[in-house]
């Protein structure tokens, strides 16, 4: 994938994304102080997130002097590049991306996306609804919505969260008009657009594990608004929906078939 275009005085960031610590230090290292922010996204933290890099395992990976913390536990300066704290938490059959919340804790999963949004707020995070329209069922099942009822769960779980994210580039159509999901991506703007046009829409990589997805899809948010305010500033322009979104579900960017099944195989492989 190529890297996101840059834009003057704006930061690309890609909030949502699963880079593994089972990489060279330099490659890491190349990564984070790269132009852009990257979401160090925990998942699944007992069970397949274990290689998954967390935000207080790159401060310590990192050389000393070579970051700054903009906002203690939460976002960090790194060369030209930023690296924060998220979480992709399960909700039933969504999944809520989780930042800027107050503590040292991570989440549980929930039974539903009302109680893990509650939970959210309740230590001053943001939560946006992950790639809403592609529902994951069980570990490694990933379809679109099939009925009416579950149109209407997803059309209820925009009204609890602070922002969706209609482009997320792990939807490809694999094989097409049999395992595509570019669809999913079209669904979620157009409901967005519809019933929701408060919303702007977030864009994410969802990269998994892959270093080469990073910072190749995202949100462009106020370079100085970051650097003053931190990830106050983050969450704010997000609930202001004062950000610009990289990524439609036609034009792209997506992740490449190979890179798709090379994320696919590193997630098999974690399980083991």
């Amino acid at each position: 994938m190529n890297p996101a275009p840059e834009k003057e005085g704006k930061v690309l960031c890609d909030l949502h994304a699963h880079p593994t610590h089972r990489a060279s230090l330099e490659r890491i290292i190349a990564a984070l102080k790269s132009p852009g922010m990257v979401g160090l996204t925990v998942k699944d933290i007992d069970k397949s997130g274990k290689d998954i890099l967390r935000y207080e395992q790159a401060l310590d990976l990192l050389p000393a002097k070579s970051f700054q913390e903009l906002d203690k536990g939460r976002l960090a300066k790194c060369g030209q590049g930023y690296f924060a704290r998220t979480q992709e938490i399960q909700a039933g059959f969504h999944h809520v991306l989780a930042l800027g919340w107050k503590g040292s804790h991570y989440f549980p999963n929930f039974d539903t996306i009302e109680e893990a949004v509650r939970e959210i707020h309740a230590y001053k995070g943001v939560a946006i609804l992950n790639h809403p329209f592609a529902l994951v069922i069980g570990r490694n099942n990933i379809r679109l919505p099939k009925s009416h009822e579950e149109k209407e769960l997803i059309r209820r779980a925009y009204s609890h969260v602070d922002e969706v994210e209609v482009h997320n580039a792990y939807c490809i159509d694999l094989i097409p008009k049999i395992l595509a999901m570019k669809e999913a991506n079209r669904q979620a703007e157009e409901l967005r657009h519809q019933e929701f046009p408060s919303f702007v829409g977030t864009a994410g990589s969802d990269c998994h594990r892959r270093w080469n997805q990073v910072k190749t899809t995202g949100i462009y948010l106020s370079r100085s608004c970051i650097d003053q305010k931190g990830m106050e500033g983050i969450k704010e322009a997000i609930i202001y929906g004062n950000f610009i979104r990289l990524g439609d579900s036609d034009a792209g960017p997506y992740v490449s078939r190979g890179g798709f099944l090379l994320g696919v195989v590193s997630d098999m492989i974690s399980l083991l």
